[in-house]
């Protein structure tokens, strides 16, 4: 009987030992998900020696690691594809925070990264949409009253967004911490991080040819949709899964 005892105590505190190394050792200030399991994510990283990594010059499939060379406006890159496991992205945010990008991995929901500049007319109309419901959105060609649903998906958290800003209010000139902060005061959006991409760091692995482009990835980071620019592919994705 003492040894049934000291074996149920000792599964005991190995259980609740296990719950407390697991839980959260920090919060962010502007409230975003913490994932406590985010370094046995296997970060592919970036800025790998070319050739083959995503990012690097090629010639065809075979040039890259991933199968996947396509044309570009300044040449042919090895670029993302559905399946592949985005980089581990550590970023300042606009409380002044430095935010990973894998604390949104393992909240069993999915997640819509969008790389943006504050010059971007369309990206301003999305945050606009998003905080007060302005349907100045609709004036943009590729708008579909069909994605309307999808400001319910991110105000309820049922969907994460993540704003990714690599310019400011003009055209190649650098993001700065002012500008995502600007951002902030614009469109209050408790539910969305604005994060800082002043070394085009994300920028240079989706290597966008337009804006807005956002993309989707399911909740181990791993990406459902690839594109340089737009947003079609993943808007229908949540609008026609949500029927």
């Amino acid at each position: 009987m003492k040894v049934c005892k000291i074996v149920g105590l000792f599964l005991i505190t190995t259980i609740i030992f296990s719950q407390e190394k697991q839980s959260p050792t920090y919060s962010y200030i502007g409230g975003w998900p913490v994932n406590p399991k985010s370094d046995t994510i296997d970060d592919p990283g970036f800025d790998l020696p070319c050739p083959g990594p995503t990012g690097c010059e090629c010639q065809s499939d075979a040039d890259c690691n991933n199968q996947n060379c396509r044309a570009h406006p300044k040449g042919n890159y090895c670029v993302p594809k559905v399946g592949d496991l985005i980089p581990r992205f550590e970023a300042i945010d606009q409380f002044g925070e430095s935010v990973d990008l894998y604390d949104f991995a393992h909240q069993g929901k999915l997640t819509l990264i969008e790389i943006s500049a504050g010059w971007c007319s369309p990206c301003n109309d999305i945050a606009s949409w998003l905080t007060t419901n302005d349907l100045k959105i609709r004036e943009n060609p590729w708008w579909k009253d069909s994605y309307l649903p999808i400001r319910n998906l991110v105000e309820s958290g049922e969907v994460q967004l993540v704003n990714i800003m690599f310019e400011g209010k003009e055209k190649k000139t650098t993001a700065t911490f002012d500008d995502i902060a600007a951002w902030h005061k614009n469109y209050p959006d408790s539910h969305v991080p604005i994060l800082l991409d002043e070394y085009r760091i994300m920028h240079s692995w989706i290597k966008p040819t337009g804006l807005p482009c956002i993309f989707l990835v399911d909740e181990n980071m791993r990406l459902i949709n690839y594109t340089n620019r737009g947003l079609t592919d993943a808007f229908l994705y949540l609008t026609q899964s949500k029927k």
